[in-house]
């Protein structure tokens, strides 16, 4: 079999001033001043979030000289922490607010709550606003859908040529130049999250969180299935969520089913005060009368571990998402190629994905080369 997971190197290709990391925040702050702002989606008043930001922006620079060290409470924390500073400590001179990848502002949006003593559900919320005006920037009025058609035909020949085509982008730009299904590991813009979706099975459930929700299509990229965190554990955990919620809830009523025991336990859960006892006694009720229900799995992780034979990676970035490097690196595969943009590149590829470069199934070549033979 042959796969190819595809960055957003292809869309800053055919556009390199709109996406660009830089563009998108600086898009974002810029659209927060529009009158049709969509309010009801993201914030109430976006001016508070141009504000937050600012405050961000500054609170990244005095975590760039150690001043949020202390404020860390998980190793992920420390972590990001140490790769934010290693990042952007030699740029910290000339740094401006759009300079900052918008994944690392969430990082630093959890350790200035932790510094101010925010707390969760406002914590989640303010942290809802950033991520779904970053999805609004991102998909820019649409038109993020129709880079596809500056497509060269090379590069859809190309891209048919594979088996399996895996990409991290949220657009549909790869399935309109391909005509094929395409794998999206990290969501996509036109399919709904199982909160928002009426007829998913968590909305089976009798605390449905759509109610009185606002949730007209025209405004679903921000429901949908887009998944945006400054970690790469914390996506993994996200990605492999509804896998685990699955074969846990099968796991429950096969229990229920066997063991009178259990039984009793699971039935006890309907009269508990704690809601989420209540939803699981449900939802195992619900998976009994109706086999079919299953929360949705929206992010190929099966799939994409599951791959065989060789893996063209193209587009993407080194320093973004090293949990899928680390998944490469694990799956049965015969071959790795690796587009690299600069050659520097190289080297970290070849730490991340150590174990096909000892048994001599990795092998680089220059996407600026790809993109003159074309």
């Amino acid at each position: 079999m042959e796969n190819i997971l595809v960055g957003n190197g292809i869309n800053i290709q055919y556009n390199n001033i709109d996406y660009t990391a830089e563009k998108i925040i600086l898009r974002m702050l810029n659209s927060l001043d529009d009158e049709n702002y969509p309010c009801d989606y993201i914030i109430d008043d976006p001016m508070k979030l141009k504000y937050y930001m600012g405050e961000l922006f500054l609170a990244a620079r005095e975590a760039l000289d150690g001043s949020f060290d202390k404020y860390t409470i998980s190793s992920i924390e420390k972590k990001g922490l140490e790769d934010f500073k290693d990042r952007y400590s030699r740029k910290k001179k000339n740094l401006r607010i759009a300079d900052i990848g918008f994944e690392d502002y969430y990082l630093i949006h959890d350790l200035l709550c932790h510094k101010v003593h925010i707390k969760n559900p406002e914590k989640f919320r303010i942290k809802e606003a950033l991520k779904n005006a970053y999805l609004h920037s991102i998909y820019n009025n649409n038109k993020l859908n129709m880079l596809y058609k500056k497509y060269d035909d090379g590069l859809g020949r190309f891209l048919r040529s594979f088996d399996n085509i895996f990409t991290t982008n949220y657009d549909s730009n790869l399935e309109s130049v391909t005509g094929m299904n395409i794998y999206h590991i990290h969501g996509q813009f036109d399919k709904l999250s199982e909160v928002y979706n009426p007829d998913s099975f968590r909305n089976h459930l009798n605390d449905n969180p759509l109610e009185g929700i606002k949730n007209e299509p025209e405004y679903q990229y921000l429901h949908s299935t887009a998944l945006s965190t400054y970690c790469g554990d914390y996506k993994e955990y996200k990605i492999r969520q509804a896998r685990k919620t699955n074969e846990f809830i099968e796991k429950m009523v096969d229990g229920y089913k066997t063991s009178v025991s259990m039984k009793s336990q699971i039935d006890s859960y309907v009269n508990q005060d704690n809601q989420i006892l209540r939803n699981l006694y449900q939802a195992i009720k619900l998976k009994i009368k109706d086999p079919n229900l299953f929360f949705q799995e929206d992010y190929c992780e099966k799939e994409f571990r599951g791959m065989k034979g060789n893996l063209t990676v193209f587009g993407l970035s080194p320093h973004n998402d090293r949990h899928l490097f680390d998944m490469i690196d694990k799956a049965n595969l015969d071959y790795c190629t690796f587009y690299y943009y600069d050659e520097s590149e190289c080297d970290l590829i070849r730490s991340c994905l150590s174990q096909l470069g000892n048994q001599k199934k990795l092998a680089f070549k220059s996407v600026k080369k790809f993109w003159e033979t074309l």
